[in-house]
């Protein structure tokens, strides 16, 4: 045996409470203070079915703290608990677990101590939603920027692929990446997608080993990731799958990080994990002897690339490094060299009375029972198990040799002879010599990881169209890449085409080499570098825009090249816009921009602004007074060109320009140009009140922010909101097209502009109006003022009408819900006459209580609708009575 590593006897660290499912599930705590690198302690948290979670000390192998759940619940994956200690004062501990019963929870045990005082303890569950998976993982996400002092977010990935972020605090949900996130990265069609293991780390960890010298990979991330400053997470997921191509199931690993946190507050929570690499691994297939596989076991190390896998008694262990991974290893614990070794047999029973009772904390385990490995603590050097209903621990002592060059150990002896026919021993560079092994090129779609002249052989052809110009030919090359049929001409508007799949499930690579195609960035004739499209396919292009893949950061990625060589720093807001304005001057193409895509507060000022301009909301450039009179009296005056034919072919195209203006404000784009005006607004209204107040501020001038409030105001008395409830107005409801909640809208925008001019803006007289008449500014303010404390009365008189038909709605409401569905049908196709002498018929219902109807069927045993007796709905009757009652008997 080696002389530098030994193995002490094991002993029994604490007997478990005895399950009826005779399993357990066992997790790792880890601590720190808030800000810093989370540490793994030496701490366990074990959850036993039916009972509940206890958390133990390793090294003074005592019960730290138990949680106690109902009878009929079971762990569905280990728990996941941390301690923090947030002041000098106060430590937290957070242990969330993932139960499967009726229904599946994640539950949340809060705990806080403040010195001595007794641990407060709190405790919150969450159903799980989306699909019945069982959750095969549960862990934390690491805090980043700003948010370091919160937190951390919990993350939950489940057995069918679908993962799940969940809020540290509440366990709301934050976002959810579906199940077939992690099968469409691949080329082929992976079905019955099973996850066999996750692990969560940082991106700083991961170029380090894992993804060491993948830039290609990590040009994904908009910043340069550092260990200190910008350090996303990312999320390490081995599944195994069925391949209809190989006809065998396909074990794969997947590198995903999660959405991006702008995406995931503006558009819901459903959002797809962004896949970074995939490559596949390994399946041991055991002899006939071995007909009991079991599940594998896997342990990664980010930092040093080193995966290992344990499955049917055979360890391999991969090096991740390169594109293509490398078999280093692989092992049968049967036949490998032995480190060390201890005798666990009936022998070590036939100790001394007296050490027995030394040792009644380390009592011996049961070694007739196998037991499972759980982790090794290496501070402590203690490796622990579970046996039966034990939790064992073996100290391993390892003693390091003289010099600091290592030196080879284990023993010649016990490797000679016993070389497994089974094992693999691999070359790097090599194949094995079977060749079932298909590697990354098989299997990741688009240019990931795939070599530059498969690429250029692919994108050969839509090359040639776009140096020939031919956008219906380039169309039918790329349209199998998102799953688009654009080989024949469509009849019908390409804009009213629905799109077939989600836009998360086509390669984003591809969009980034259409946007490349159709984009350019490049000099105009001022010098100044600007985004222009140079290439128009309309069935692709009108694609990107329904699909929400027409934004800046796409655009950037694509043109990332282009935008470092010209040294002219990021795309400016308001280029995207500028540039579709120009292709499109009827403003569909802008109107599907602000409706299916990310834009920010700058972006959509843009749009508003082009919007105002081809509806005249405000005039920019030379004044109206300054321009030449058509009509004189006088016979003195002097043209400006001195020709008066030539004057009058001036003024000729100018009044026909405004005739086409006029005739373009009334046509059929009319419609189109103010459902986009109302969307952008919409839009900006989702923006934070900071970046919308900078944005007015840097892209519109003091005329155009009053031009905007003059629209503002527009809606605020277009939707009624200065009309007063209680006065008799005779209007259509036709005209009052504003929904309820448009009042919010308003208020917020105009709060907007009044803080982008600021007061400075005012009396300086920055602010002109429309007309640019400065001394207007005194009449604009004071008629906005009593627009706006209209708007109050009228929310105030609301909330009155409401105070006074509130008792009218809830009686109402009661008398529906206590008449059935059925009643409900019958009485609307029937026609009720009511008297109108009678005095009760006028009474409002005030403070009255709707009488619960009788249903005439009931559910007998069994399931079976009766029908009801009269004595039964007599019964039924006198019990709804109240106990004191006043009944008026009319003769």
């Amino acid at each position: 045996m080696s002389s530098r590593i030994s193995l002490q006897q094991p002993y029994v660290v604490a007997t478990l409470p005895r399950s009826k499912q005779a399993q357990y599930v066992v997790g790792e705590v880890y601590g720190g203070a808030p800000g810093s690198k989370k540490r793994k302690r030496s701490e366990l948290a074990v959850g036993v079915h039916g009972e509940g979670v206890n958390l133990y000390d390793v090294s003074s192998s005592k019960l730290l703290t138990s949680y106690a759940l109902p009878p009929g619940t079971s762990f569905s994956c280990p728990p996941y608990s941390s301690r923090s200690k947030t002041t000098k004062t106060k430590t937290e501990r957070r242990t969330y677990v993932s139960t499967s019963g009726s229904e599946d929870k994640v539950t949340l045990f809060h705990d806080i101590t403040e010195g001595s005082n007794t641990a407060q303890s709190t405790t919150i569950t969450h159903k799980i939603s989306q699909s019945k998976a069982p959750v095969v993982h549960l862990g934390a996400l690491a805090p980043t920027g700003l948010d370091a002092v919160k937190k951390s977010d919990i993350l939950i990935v489940k057995k069918d692929g679908e993962i799940q972020c969940l809020d540290g605090e509440t366990l709301q949900l934050l976002w959810s990446s579906p199940s077939t996130a992690l099968g469409r990265a691949s080329s082929l069609s992976m079905n019955n997608i099973e996850v066999e293991y996750a692990h969560i780390t940082n991106a700083y960890s991961a170029g380090q080993g894992i993804l060491k010298g993948r830039q290609d990979v990590f040009a994904f991330f908009p910043q340069e990731v550092t260990e200190d400053g910008f350090n996303p997470d990312i999320i390490i997921v081995i599944t195994k799958s069925n391949v209809q191509e190989a006809g065998e199931s396909v074990r794969t690993l997947h590198i995903v990080a999660s959405p991006r946190k702008a995406a995931t507050h503006l558009n819901g929570t459903i959002h797809s994990v962004e896949s970074l690499m995939d490559t596949p691994l390994p399946i041991y297939t055991p002899t006939k002897k071995k007909a009991n596989v079991g599940r594998a076991s896997f342990g990664i190390n980010v930092s040093a690339g080193i995966l290992q896998i344990l499955e049917a008694e055979v360890l391999t262990t991969l090096d991740l490094h390169d594109t293509l991974p490398k078999s280093i290893s692989i092992l049968n614990p049967k036949y490998a060299s032995v480190l060390a070794t201890i005798k666990l047999d009936g022998d070590t029973d036939k100790e001394s009375l007296k050490r027995k009772r030394d040792s009644d904390e380390k009592q011996k385990p049961r070694l007739d029972i196998p037991a499972q490995f759980i982790s090794y603590y290496p501070k402590l050097g203690t490796a622990l198990a579970i046996s039966d209903n034990e939790l064992i621990a073996v100290q391993v002592d390892f003693q390091p040799g003289q010099g600091s060059k290592s030196r080879a150990i284990g023993l010649l002896i016990d490797s000679l002879g016993c070389s497994d026919p089974q094992v693999i021993r691999s070359r790097p560079g090599k194949e094995p010599s079977h060749g079932k092994w298909l590697f990354v090129d098989h299997y990741l779609p688009g240019s990931m990881g795939m070599k530059e002249e498969v690429w250029a052989n692919m994108t050969k052809e839509p090359e040639r169209c776009v140096k020939n110009g031919d956008t219906s030919g380039f169309e039918k090359c790329v349209g199998s890449k998102f799953d688009q049929d654009w080989s024949t001409e469509i009849a019908e508007n390409p804009a009213e085409k629905v799109a077939k799949i989600e836009p998360s499930e086509v390669d984003r690579r591809w969009i980034l080499y259409a946007l490349s195609k159709i984009f350019s960035w490049s000099q105009n004739p001022e010098g100044i570098y600007e985004l222009s499209i140079v290439f128009y396919p309309p069935r692709l292009f009108r694609w990107l825009l329904q699909t929400g893949n027409m934004t800046i950061l796409n655009i950037e990625s694509a043109l990332r090249q282009e935008i470092r060589t010209s040294l002219s720093g990021p795309i400016r807001a308001g280029e995207l816009v500028n540039a579709i304005v120009k292709l499109d001057r009827e403003m569909e193409l802008l109107l599907q921009l602000v409706s299916s895509n990310l834009l920010g507060a700058a972006e959509l000022l843009h749009a508003i602004r082009n919007l105002m301009q081809t509806m005249d909301l405000f005039e920019l450039g030379e004044s109206p007074n300054s321009k030449q009179a058509l009509l004189t009296n006088g016979e003195d005056v002097v043209l400006e060109n001195g020709n008066v034919e030539e004057e009058v072919q001036r003024l000729e195209a100018e009044a026909e320009d405004d005739l086409q203006l006029a005739e373009f404000q009334l046509g059929e784009g009319s419609g189109v140009r103010g459902e986009a005006l109302n969307v952008a607004l919409s839009k900006l209204y989702t923006c934070p009140d900071n970046s919308i107040t900078d944005a007015l501020q840097t892209t519109f001038t003091s005329q155009e922010t009053v031009s905007l409030i003059y629209i503002l105001r527009v809606e605020l008395a277009k939707g009624g909101w200065t009309g007063r409830y209680l006065d008799i107005m005779e209007l259509d409801d036709d005209e009052v097209e504003a929904p309820d909640n448009s009042i919010i809208l308003i208020s917020s925008l105009l709060n907007n502009c009044i803080d982008a001019l600021a007061a400075g803006g005012w009396l300086t007289g920055n602010a002109r109006l429309i007309n640019g008449d400065q001394s207007e500014s005194e009449a604009f303010v004071g008629t906005l003022r009593m627009e706006i404390s209209a708007a109050l009365e009228g929310i105030e008189t609301a909330v009155y009408l409401k105070g006074l038909t509130s008792e009218m709605v809830r009686y109402g409401n009661s008398v529906l819900k206590g008449i059935g569905h059925e009643d409900t049908v019958r009485m609307a196709n029937s026609i009720m006459t009511l008297p109108s002498g009678e005095k009760d018929i006028s009474i409002l219902p005030i403070g009255l209580k709707a009488e619960r109807q009788i249903s005439r069927l009931r559910i007998g045993a069994g399931g079976e609708v009766q029908k009801r007796s009269k004595r039964d709905i007599g019964r039924l009757l006198s019990r709804q009575v109240a106990k004191y009652t006043r009944e008026r008997i009319v003769l």
